[in-house]
């Protein structure tokens, strides 16, 4: 299990300190206080800007001399070597220092799946839908232009803190463009909170209201409204879901609520790290998540409107600079403190995939996910603690997930090297399913929970899962 290290979080800190200050001073509005406030912090953010040149002059002198150390990067990560770690923070802080002296924090313009697919050559569209709930979801298809027809149907909703473009973060490689070159009708799905799932038809995004919901919204109203608009369009009821982690918790949502009313537009599928039972989780950022869980959810309906603001302007580019731009391999380490430790970060792709990682969510969402750390074989409904679980389920404890509502064939691939959802909960889960559909349970060894969204070995993580759907094509037609 990956430890913390105090010198890992370096460059994250001179940008939170240089960046935000100026942000904060420039976005808030005149007062009759601003002379003073500007004369108390005005020479202080002018003395660090002027220190900033010498860092960046002595680092820019000292870089080169750090070459000789640049081959054993390589296993840095793994060793947990201060002396490489500090090697490549030395290599990189004279464009950190070159970056932060003038305080700009570029960001790209958001992956937009159907724009994405074309630049790759395939046929991209782009509809949206509205749940009965009034929330309004992109949802883009992808398809090879080289195809006469289509073998079936495949459509993936979003990870966890990411978007309709979880799969399509390793360009070629990617899996959703894999299926569209072997003629599947690839469609992506959104869940409410996230990129192309903030608007309403009478809600703000910048309200407490909008952000009133957990993954049972996903699979009660997100999940179906896209099914059943995929279904009507392209006339299948034979569909195939694929995904990671939040799918699952979605799809098992689904079938307790409405079960069989959807989950017969689906012939099988085929999730990474499903999110079920959780109860075993070994994450040490989770784990103090978990702890702290009922302060986030005071703090954020104070003042975050129930939202966990990943995306907000002034915290995104923190995390597009520091993961896409300054130090991508100080990004590969809080992932893997996040979700396992793992070679299998392709941090080559960063600047691509953070400009749209990480993505906000609702506390509650989260707040959902940290409530069942350290219960066994446990999935449940929200938990308002005694007096709201009256109100809204007349019960002082939420009611059970009934996991064996689910009936489709799933294949679930746990990934071995993940600690945010562990193999044995997995299995667990898998277990928990209808007899239907317990299809096939696969570990994928070298893993961690972030895999599936920036694997190095691309064919070794999608593979399993493609091959499976097309011997199921022909057992599942």
């Amino acid at each position: 299990m990956a430890t913390v290290k105090t010198w890992a979080m370096i460059p994250l800190a001179l940008l939170l300190v240089v960046w935000t200050l100026p942000t904060a001073v420039s976005q808030s509005q005149a007062g009759p206080f601003d002379p003073l406030i500007e004369g108390l912090v005005g020479p202080v953010a002018e003395g660090a800007a002027g220190l900033l040149p010498i860092p960046f002059a002595l680092i820019a002198k000292v870089s080169p001399y750090t070459s000789t150390l640049n081959p054993l990067l390589q296993s840095a990560l793994l060793q947990n070597n201060f002396t490489q770690f500090s090697s490549d923070i030395v290599t990189n802080l004279s464009a950190l220092f070159g970056v932060l002296a003038e305080a700009k924090l570029p960001v790209p313009p958001f992956l937009r799946p159907n724009i994405e697919a074309e630049k790759m050559g395939f046929v991209g569209e782009a509809y949206n839908v509205t749940t009965a709930d009034g929330y309004i979801l992109g949802v883009f298809r992808i398809r090879s232009g080289q195809c006469s027809s289509y073998r079936a149907v495949v459509v993936i909703p979003p990870g966890l803190l990411s978007n309709a473009a979880t799969f399509i973060y390793v360009k070629e490689n990617s899996l959703a463009y894999r299926l569209a070159r072997r003629c599947f009708d690839v469609w992506l799905f959104t869940f409410r909170g996230y990129l192309f799932g903030r608007g309403h038809t009478h809600l703000r995004d910048t309200s407490s209201e909008f952000w009133d919901f957990y993954p049972y919204h996903w699979g009660a109203f997100d999940l179906p409204a896209q099914l059943e608009f995929v279904s009507n369009k392209t006339g299948s009821t034979r569909m195939r879901l694929m995904g990671v982690d939040q799918t699952a918790t979605a799809l098992l949502f689904m079938n307790h609520v409405h079960g069989q009313r959807y989950q017969r537009l689906l012939a099988s599928c085929y999730i990474y790290a499903p999110f079920g039972y959780l109860g075993r989780l070994r994450s040490p950022l989770f784990t103090a998540m978990a702890l702290g869980r009922d302060f986030l959810t005071a703090a954020g309906a104070v003042a975050l409107h129930n939202e966990l603001a990943f995306m907000n302007p002034v915290v995104h580019p923190v995390i597009y600079n520091l993961c896409g731009r300054i130090s991508p391999i100080t990004c590969d380490y809080l992932l893997q403190l996040l979700a396992g430790k793992t070679d299998q970060l392709d941090s080559a792709v960063f600047p691509y995939a953070f400009a749209n990682l990480i993505d906000s969510i609702s506390i509650r969402a989260m707040t959902y996910y940290l409530q069942q750390v350290g219960k066994i074989k446990y999935m449940a409904f929200f938990d308002y603690g005694f007096i709201e679980n009256m109100k809204r389920y007349n019960r002082s404890t939420p009611e059970n997930v009934n996991l064996e509502a689910t009936t489709v064939p799933c294949s679930f691939y746990a990934l071995g090297q993940a600690t945010d959802s562990v193999q044995e909960d997995n299995l667990d889960t898998w277990h928990a399913l209808a007899k239907s559909a317990q299809s096939t349970f696969e570990v994928l060894a070298k893993y961690n929970g972030i895999g599936p969204f920036v694997p190095v070995d691309t064919e070794s993580i999608y593979g399993p899962a493609i091959r499976q759907l097309e011997t199921d094509l022909t057992r599942l037609p």
